[in-house]
């Protein structure tokens, strides 16, 4: 998208529900589902992660501890590892103000260890003006993690997948698909390399490099887009 940029704030605020939350709980973080502007106060839902369940347990126990930083706070339903919030704050303890004041569109916040990650859409001659006037507002500390070119605004899963089936061949598909049908990716493996090179009719040697190839070839788009989409992980 010629004129656009994306680009990856880490951001701190005082006074924040979300920041102070994370700040004590390592284990979690929060994506904002949704947030609107209702009269004198901001409603946000939050999707929460837990890498496991003693700390989501926590978290939620610890919600408590900050009830004077919100309105009101919600957990609608969990299960082990996930929960969704609701919340009520005041203008005054979001950084929602401050984006209607800014020439920019988030499309992804993830709040983690006490920082916020926003993903925005800047239109590129907008860039340093944007950081200037973020540099302005007072009790902001700001961070630019990555800025990139846009390169789509719709980046579903099944774009991801067709580009990683492209990029492998025909012959390395197959012998994917049957290495994971006959359970040679299990542990113990129900096949063996041997076995699964004379299904093919091909070498050991030859078997093993479609397999490697495969693997390297998934693992790394993978990884690739993992840093592009989440790369507050990388900073986490």
């Amino acid at each position: 998208m010629e004129g656009l940029k994306k680009v990856v704030l880490k951001l701190w605020h005082p006074g924040c529900w979300s920041i102070e939350t994370t700040k004590i709980n390592s284990e979690v973080y929060l994506s904002v589902e949704g947030a609107f502007k209702i009269g004198k106060e901001i409603r946000a839902n939050f999707k929460l992660v837990a890498e496991n369940y003693k700390s989501l347990k926590k978290y939620i126990s610890d919600i408590k501890k900050f009830e004077h930083l919100a309105k009101d706070v919600l957990v609608i339903g969990k299960s082990d590892l996930e929960a969704y919030i609701h919340g009520r704050f005041p203008t005054e303890s979001t950084f929602y103000e401050n984006v209607f004041s800014l020439e920019f569109m988030p499309t992804n916040i993830i709040i983690s260890k006490g920082h916020e990650y926003w993903t925005l859409l800047i239109y590129d001659d907008k860039l340093k003006e944007t950081f200037e006037r973020l540099g302005e507002m007072e009790g902001i500390e700001f961070e630019v993690l990555s800025v990139s070119r846009l390169k789509s605004l719709d980046e579903k899963p099944q774009d991801f997948i067709e580009e990683i089936s492209s990029n492998l061949s025909i012959k390395q598909k197959k012998v994917l698909l049957e290495a994971y049908k006959s359970g040679y990716f299990d542990w113990p493996r129900k096949m063996n390399l041997n076995e699964l090179s004379e299904r093919f009719g091909i070498a050991k040697s030859t078997c093993l490099h479609h397999i490697r190839t495969a693997e390297q070839k998934i693992l790394k788009r993978f990884v690739e887009e993992i840093k592009e989409r989440e790369s507050y992980l990388s900073d986490i």
